[in-house]
């Protein structure tokens, strides 16, 4: 099926990993068990460019306690057609995890790997899913 590609208005112009909070704590073990917590935010900048902040966190509530890690993502959205800045902020704040989901991912399992631990992998998520049962928390 051939069908044109149409853009949507706002766009993903860059996306930098912030911050990386990483820390060993003990040694890998089968049995441990983690959980992973997601927090979305945004900054407008302007009527027409937006930040939005992805922190994903990897907590370990039971022994063994492997590791400590957060990441932190930020992309700029920028929104060539509309300047209502609040349509925006909201665009970017609902986009924010799906978007920039696969940095964190990318980042994360390298850095799992050369801690000595095999790869995490962050799993893929249904986002409508999360955003309707408020999983994920807004900072904004």
């Amino acid at each position: 099926m051939d069908k044109p590609v149409i853009p949507h208005p706002v766009q993903l112009h860059e996306v930098i990993i912030e911050k990386i909070n990483c820390r060993r704590i003990g040694d890998f073990s089968n049995n441990a068990s983690y959980r992973m917590n997601f927090a979305v935010s945004s900054k407008t900048l302007n009527n027409k460019e937006a930040y939005g902040y992805l922190s994903v966190k990897v907590f370990f509530d039971n022994q063994p306690k492997v590791f400590s890690l957060e990441i932190t993502g930020r992309g700029k959205f920028v929104d060539e057609k509309s300047p209502n800045r609040s349509k925006l902020k909201r665009f970017v704040e609902i986009q924010s995890l799906p978007l920039l989901l696969p940095w964190a991912r990318e980042a994360v399992s390298p850095l799992t790997r050369r801690m000595g631990f095999p790869p995490l992998l962050i799993p893929l998520i249904d986002v409508s899913a999360m955003l309707r049962t408020k999983e994920v928390k807004n900072d904004g």
